[in-house]
């Protein structure tokens, strides 16, 4: 029958480290309890069955991170008999000593508990360890020695959705309202609302259709400065210096009548004016010294001027309506029917149908009629308008 202790005469048995049982020569799995028990090598401790692997180095940690728990080869301080239900035989008598063959017992280790080593080589730990699953076992001490701190909880899913959302409603908003603002203020292809405009039935004071030059407008132009152009069925006055450009109605002398035109801001800023001159007078220093300006922009705004001579008879303007927005205006590129009806000191300016404002002052009964486009002082050098379907009526 075969024995689990070696023939007489032969080399102690090694002990398992964990229950004490002999183990067959070169046996490393206890028969018994199932640890493992490396073989002892020259110059290592017998009562831990091992060598120091390297001397006194330690091991590289479970997982080949930095691990501030028990590292192989290393035992804790506070892991001593303790760490298992059942503690594994003293190895103070020597009659249980077995080890390599030539080796002597140290008296100096009668106090060594080589419990503490055994969970570096311990294979299988059972389902449960002191309470603690074998998940919190895996890669730690048994019996949950020097756990790890548990994480803390980063915000929730659902507050950092509504973090992105509110981010979302928040830049939409910003950028409808820059969009929205932004229209307002540059061209726009879409007109007012039209109205169906009523022209008296009686016979024109005056008429043009611009087809050509036959009614005597002055074509006086500088290049690089103004320009004056009259053909196919329009009148386009053009500035290119910064300032106002007019184009007086040829012989005529106005007091109380209705004048209607087509109009548009086809080039420039879209800020820049255009309009139409009642009522005007020369002075020393001016064609127009004295005058009612009526004044739309291309951003759907307008504005009312008076001219007046100061105490030396130069020209001053007067901003009598200030730059007032009105959704009856078509902005720069669209087509504005203009309508200004004077009859004594009341003036009304009309545009597409719509009554914009009525300016009342008795100054001037009567003057000269013009047609003029404005390249305002501080905006880029060109504003060009267009004119078409001029006519002037009796005032009813």
């Amino acid at each position: 029958m075969s024995s689990v202790y070696p023939p007489f005469g032969g080399p102690p048995a090694q002990r398992c480290v964990r229950c004490g049982t002999p183990l067959p020569p070169n046996v490393v799995t206890c028969v018994n309890c199932g640890a493992y028990n490396p073989v002892a090598q020259p110059g290592g401790f017998p009562e831990q069955g091992q060598a120091l692997w390297g001397g006194s180095q330690q091991q590289t940690a479970f997982g080949g991170g930095q691990y501030s728990g028990p590292q192989w080869g290393q035992a804790p301080a506070s892991l001593q008999n303790n760490a298992y239900s059942t503690p594994p035989p003293a190895y103070s008598s020597p009659n249980n000593y077995y080890g390599m063959p030539g080796q002597t017992q140290q008296s100096n280790f009668s106090t060594y508990n080589p419990a503490s080593q055994q969970n570096a080589y311990y294979s299988a730990p059972p389902a449960s360890y002191d309470g603690y699953s074998p998940a919190l076992l895996n890669g730690y001490a048994p019996g949950g020695y020097n756990r790890p701190p548990e994480k803390k909880s980063g915000p929730s899913v659902g507050l950092i959705a509504g973090m992105i959302l509110l981010l979302i409603i928040l830049v939409g908003g910003a950028f409808a309202g820059y969009t929205y603002y932004k229209s307002r203020n540059q061209n726009s292809d879409v007109t007012a609302t039209t109205t169906k405009i009523s022209t008296p039935t009686m016979t024109p004071l005056f008429i043009d259709n611009f087809n050509n030059n036959n009614m005597g407008w002055d074509l006086t132009s500088r290049p690089g400065k103004f320009s004056v152009t009259v053909g196919g069925g329009s009148m386009i006055l053009e500035d290119d210096d910064n300032k106002l450009l007019w184009e007086i109605l040829p012989g005529k002398n106005l007091s109380d009548f209705r004048l209607d035109v087509d109009a548009r801001l086809s080039k420039g800023d879209p800020t820049n004016g255009y309009g139409v001159y009642i009522r005007g007078a020369s002075s020393q220093d001016s064609d127009l010294g004295t005058y009612y300006r009526f004044e739309l922009y291309g951003d759907g705004t307008y504005a009312i001027f008076k001219g007046s001579l100061d105490t030396t008879a130069h020209t001053q303007s007067n901003l009598v309506k200030d730059y007032t927005q009105d959704d009856a205006i078509a902005k720069a590129g669209n087509v504005n029917h203009m309508t200004i009806v004077a009859k004594g000191p009341a003036m009304t300016l009309m545009v597409n149908g719509h009554t914009v404002y009525t300016y009342t002052d008795d100054n001037y009964k009567s003057g000269s009629v013009a047609l003029f486009v404005s390249n305002l002082p501080k905006l880029a050098p060109g504003a060009q308008a267009t004119f078409t379907q001029l006519a002037i009526f009796p005032a009813a």
